[in-house]
């Protein structure tokens, strides 16, 4: 039976060199991270040293800014890096973004099937839709609005789940003897009833945990949907804890009125800058912000709010009249609502900059105990079950951060001290498909 205690989950997200924009001009970090496989396997080394959940992969398939004085987020395939990061650890759980926009439900139920296999049961895939102008010129076609992207996503997921579970528990036989190898009873699905006209099935059964976790991003109201219909984990952006509460209180609701039992587990993302002293983590701050290009950060502030950068000055408020509707914003509604909280606090575009380093997640700098005390803070008033770090450059700021911050949280019985479960499923406490809870059937 699977424990019913609550317990802290934390992930690393593996953000290219880091989760500041000028994290690639560090003294410490390679300027070309983004694609360097070496760097992300480092980093997920120390992410099992310190014992996290997992390590989480952004992907944007496409070239979404101008890179002449700042690289690319992340350059690598993320099952590719994934896979080879399978092969050099043995616990960590391995997270990778991709589109239900620009792919196919078939060709990526298989990849990911193939990954979660190949760990031996430790992936999850973060399904999220594409808005970006450059990926649509990447793959042809037109843009899809946000309520087609999202209709689509729910057709998609259904059917990726769907071909997941193709392959019964007793399809294969593989008795030498007779010579009978498999009972080919597939479950197939129906070509004339979903969108994509699939009927699988995949080219192999799955994994410990059946098949891959499915986390979700978006924050918008159809993203909400979409997570609480479909998702085991949501990967947030909550600047503060009323907005954090207030969200998880309706991403929860929903979840039950669709007939759920658990709500997904929610992770937002949480910049981290490590000092051995609150003053020692600021003045960290302040000399990486001091490599960050403003112009362009400006640029990238207003591209996320929808808005024209000449519209907006350094070190003045953003005029309340350019805030958009969150659900109007053609990027990720989430991180706006984080930056149009700081907007409606009075704080000038200098200081939304330096709080929110462009992908709206909150920033927090300080001494280990401080950032300790947050997490738990936001923890124990129930608007998290954990974070996803994103430390400010991940070459030095990750070890920081498992060094000295997660000791603390084990300190206080919030961490586990030790990886006992052998599956992401397992260790994140969810169900096998089927309803049967997975420690159980792991026993049964």
């Amino acid at each position: 039976m699977s424990s019913a205690i609550r317990t802290l989950h934390l992930g690393l997200n593996l953000h290219g060199a880091g989760g500041h924009a000028a994290a690639w001009r560090w003294p410490s970090t390679n300027p070309s991270a983004f694609f360097d496989i070496e760097h992300y396997l480092r980093a997920a080394k120390v992410a099992e040293r310190g014992l996290l959940d997992a390590v989480f992969l952004a992907d944007t398939p496409a070239i979404s800014w101008d890179i002449t004085r700042r690289p690319p987020l992340n350059g690598l395939e993320p099952t590719l890096v994934l896979t080879v990061i399978a092969r050099e650890t043995k616990h960590i759980g391995l997270i990778a973004t991709a589109s239900t926009t620009y792919n196919e439900p078939y060709n990526l139920a298989r990849r990911f099937q193939s990954l979660d296999v190949i760990s031996g049961g430790r992936v999850a895939w973060n399904a999220v839709t594409t808005s970006s102008p450059a990926t649509v010129g990447n793959f042809g076609g037109r843009e899809l609005g946000r309520e087609e992207r999202y209709k689509r996503a729910e057709d998609f997921v259904e059917t990726v789940r769907g071909l997941w579970l193709s392959w019964g528990d007793g399809t294969i036989v593989g008795d030498q003897t007779s010579g009978i190898y498999a009972n080919p009873q597939f479950r197939l699905l129906d070509p004339n009833t979903n969108i994509f006209s699939v009927r699988g099935p995949l080219t192999h059964p799955g994994s410990p945990q059946v098949h891959p976790i499915i986390v979700q991003a978006g924050g918008s109201d159809d993203g909400l949907r979409l997570a609480a219909r479909s998702a085991d984990l949501v990967f947030a952006a909550a600047g503060d804890l009323e907005t954090a509460l207030r969200e998880a209180g309706r991403l929860r609701a929903l979840s039950h009125q669709l007939g759920r039992r658990t709500a997904p587990i929610i992770l937002p993302g949480l910049v981290t800058f490590v000092g051995g002293t609150e003053e020692e983590a600021y003045r960290r701050k302040r000399a990486i912000d001091e490599l960050l290009d403003l112009p362009g950060a400006l640029a990238a502030l207003a591209r996320g709010i929808n808005v024209a950068p000449e519209k907006l000055s350094l070190d003045k408020p953003i005029p309340e009249e350019l805030l958009p509707d969150p659900n109007d914003v053609p990027f990720s509604v989430g991180h706006h609502r984080t930056i149009e909280s700081l907007a409606r606090q009075g704080r000038t575009v200098r200081e939304i900059i330096s709080s929110v380093q462009g992908f709206g997640h909150r920033v927090i700098a300080g001494a280990p105990e401080q950032i300790a005390d947050s997490i738990e803070a936001w923890y124990r008033a129930g608007a998290v079950d954990g974070f996803n770090i994103i430390p400010d450059v991940l070459e030095d700021g990750a070890p920081a951060f498992i060094d000295h911050v997660v000791p603390i949280l084990q300190r206080r019985g919030l961490f586990r001290t030790e990886y006992r479960e052998e599956t992401l499923r397992d260790r994140f406490g969810l169900a096998l498909p089927g309803g049967v809870p997975s420690q159980e059937r792991a026993t049964a």
